[in-house]
């Protein structure tokens, strides 16, 4: 019987790898290329001037992101660089697969980790059939499917945070010889996990009450207890007295937490419930399973899975901003929707055959299954189209006809998607040229041959110029 579980667990492994193989090959230029842009950058830096955790830079030198302070020395002050290094270690292992490539493998790597962990955790807690349900809608919903392949550090913040509940959930475990072992190690994945995303603590209550528990039946003492918070928080703590040296390179963050005054209004409701749990993430069918999850009673898990569900909505209330704007910030309640998809089912099957046709149950859930992905589906393909192309191809001649240190200003509405594709460092803006010449730009390139373009092809040199691109050499024209 064992054999056989794990036989379904790599059957699920291999189809989530090969769904996650798909456009493997895509540049940074599809959906939400601008932060997978800046996370690219950093390690694209770290694999020219060397690996330094603690002063990590990227491409943009420009007060986009600040609001107003300008980064010269483009630092990138937001979380520990842990996914740049592993991002930067895959790229070493063949660096011809690019820096693109190795990202999305990277995070496909975790992605297959944590379907593991996550199977290992519900089976503890909840049986092999429920396990195996979660493990497999983790594989195969698209919204999943799309942001485990991305280059953003949540798919290390989600590895991490489950490792961090599977090695303390060991500790219960009235058999296990290494209970001070796992304790250390539970601790030391949320510390990763908070360094790289610190709302990752709102997916910790399930945490403290295992730490209380422990506490209170004295399988942990006081000390184990301190321990524990001085390791998963102080190492977070000292990263942000550490960064707080470069305020520059600390984006502006204060637009997450209430932007527009949207928490607990309709909108906030229609956007997170409606929009992207009910019809982008389960392609309204799976709200069905989700609800019957939700409501069925827990068994061995206690109420584990009702404090991720709590987590997950002071998650939403708190960061209203930024859920609402972005939808990757709802990447990291997958495992937990996943879980509760999984429940959904298991009380369908348990349904009384005196009240319920079992024939008919049965198929109504394989078609619930199926239009939940097919709909989700059909919202998510669209995320992996090349946005716009000409910015590729500029990348690629400013790559070709410029200095290393050459630096450019590539105009993109502050986006970095475009500044990223020269792989040269400079600004992501237009206007103000003159001062950023002061600063050291050297080269202007552009998708539009708008007016400051032709402004700026009558006063400098002209470089190359086709149906896509115009590149212009920040230097006055040589008149006879």
């Amino acid at each position: 019987m064992k054999i056989l579980r794990t036989f379904f667990l790599v059957g699920i492994l291999v189809i989530a790898l090969v769904v996650r193989l798909y456009k493997i090959d895509n540049p940074v230029a599809d959906w939400h290329s601008w932060r997978q842009a800046d996370t690219a950058s950093v390690t694209a830096n770290f694999a020219e001037k060397g690996l330094n955790m603690l002063m990590p830079t990227y491409h943009d030198l420009s007060n986009v992101p600040t609001g107003g302070a300008e980064n010269p020395n483009g630092y990138r002050m937001v979380e520990v660089p842990f996914y740049n290094a592993l991002h930067l270690g895959v790229l070493n292992l063949n660096p011809e697969m690019g820096i693109d490539k190795a990202g999305r493998l990277t995070s496909v790597i975790l992605s297959l980790i944590s379907i593991v962990l996550l199977y290992l955790i519900v089976n503890k807690l909840s049986g092999f059939f429920i396990a195996f349900l979660t493990a497999f809608f983790m594989a195969i919903l698209p919204f999943n499917i799309y942001y485990s392949r991305v280059i953003l550090p949540e798919p290390l913040m989600i590895v991490t945070l489950l490792a961090s509940f599977w090695f303390l959930l060991k500790t219960t475990d009235s058999k296990s010889r290494f209970k001070r072992l796992n304790l250390l190690l539970s601790a030391v994945f949320l510390s990763v996990a908070v360094m790289v995303k610190p709302y990752a603590l709102f997916f910790a209550l399930p945490h403290l009450a295992i730490l209380f528990r422990s506490l209170a039946t004295k399988e942990i003492n006081f000390f184990d207890f301190i321990s524990y918070g001085a390791i998963s928080l102080v190492p977070f703590g000292l990263w942000r007295r550490h960064i707080a040296q470069f305020p520059e390179g600390i984006p502006a963050s204060g637009w997450l937490y209430n932007e527009g005054n949207i928490r607990f209004r309709p909108a906030w409701f229609r956007w997170l419930f409606g929009e992207r749990i009910g019809k982008l993430i389960l392609g309204s069918w799976g709200t069905t399973l989700l609800v019957l999850g939700i409501v069925a009673k827990p068994t061995k898990e206690g109420i584990t899975y009702w404090l991720w569900g709590i987590g997950t909505i002071l998650y939403f209330a708190v960061f209203a901003g930024g859920n609402v704007r972005h939808d990757y910030y709802q990447a990291i309640v997958m495992p937990f929707i996943c879980i509760f998809l999984a429940k959904g089912i298991y009380l369908l099957m348990s349904l009384t055959k005196s009240t319920y046709s079992r024939f008919l149950t049965l198929v109504m859930t394989g078609f619930i299954i199926v239009f939940t992905i097919g709909m989700s589906w059909y919202d998510v393909k669209g995320f992996y189209q090349i946005n716009n192309p000409a910015i590729i191809e500029a990348g690629k001649a400013i790559d070709r006809l410029t200095p290393k240190d050459a630096k450019v200003i590539a105009p993109y509405n502050g986006d970095t998607a475009f500044l990223y594709q020269t792989r040269r460092s400079g600004w992501p803006v237009s206007f103000y040229i003159e001062k950023r010449i002061e600063a050291g730009a050297t080269y202007y390139v552009s998708t539009s041959y708008d007016g400051e373009a032709r402004d700026l092809e009558k006063r400098y040199t002209l470089v190359e110029k086709n149906d896509q691109y115009i590149i212009i050499k920040l230097t006055p024209k040589i008149t006879k």
